[in-house]
């Protein structure tokens, strides 16, 4: 009996020490900071590539970023970013607003399935539910013309990538995400990080991805043979 009362008061202190909305979720509600994470292969190792996968890898110049030209960086690189993001929580959905790109992610919850045919977007299409007290939030639908991170790992069209949320306390969320797909990587493979609240009186900025672009106005980047979104572009020769 008093290991069945201790395990009741062990219980209900951990309940109380997470916050919680008024239909009992955890609140994620808040700004975030995003801690900067550029490999997301640091820690573990060599990736899982397929043959495609690492001839892909194998010719990707760090120099040629996508985001350089202001395209939206993807999932689950805008959560790679050292920009903070904001979590706005209701019962039927959750609202990712990042300062990187000034972009966000509207993610519907009870969904039991995607679209049957989603656009490919840079983003994806994502719908999540709660599994306990993680938020797993599940992104399909990618175009290839992102890059996972800003070592440049590469994916293609059938990425899929798995997200957990778990709120640790008040101020920290444990951060997991998958990344899946078959055409780049023989297996899934994960990476896991800890999200920290903003401090009190710290908040979002505004990012404008077009002012003061040396990197792209400047000549400073230059088309890659394996980078997609910069096929129509026409480099200047060099002199």
């Amino acid at each position: 009996m008093r290991v069945v009362l201790i395990g009741v008061l062990l219980g209900t202190c951990a309940w109380a020490e997470i916050p919680r909305t008024a239909d009992g979720k955890p609140d994620l509600n808040g700004s975030w900071n995003l801690p900067y994470t550029p490999n997301m292969a640091k820690g573990i190792g060599e990736l899982p590539f397929t043959p495609e996968g690492q001839a892909v890898y194998s010719k990707v110049n760090t120099a040629y970023d996508p985001t350089g030209f202001c395209l939206y960086p993807g999932v689950p690189r805008i959560n790679n970013s050292p920009f903070p993001m904001r979590v706005v929580q209701t019962p039927d959905s959750v609202v990712f607003l990042y300062e990187y790109m000034t972009t966000f992610r509207a993610v519907p919850l009870g969904a039991k399935d995607h679209s049957k045919k989603p656009d490919q977007t840079f983003m994806g299409e994502s719908i999540g539910k709660w599994d306990g007290d993680a938020l797993v939030v599940d992104t399909v639908g990618f175009n290839d013309r992102t890059w996972l991170d800003t070592a440049g790992h590469p994916h293609s069209d059938v990425l899929h990538v798995t997200e957990r949320y778990q709120l640790m306390d008040a101020n920290h969320i444990a951060y997991d995400v998958t990344v899946d797909d078959a055409k780049m990587y023989t297996k899934p493979w994960s990476n896991h990080r800890v999200l920290d609240r903003l401090k009190p009186g710290d908040h979002l900025m505004e990012y404008s991805c077009d002012e003061n672009n040396l990197d792209r106005d400047q000549g400073h980047l230059r088309p890659g043979p394996t980078v997609v979104p910069f096929s129509t572009i026409n480099p200047t020769p060099a002199k």
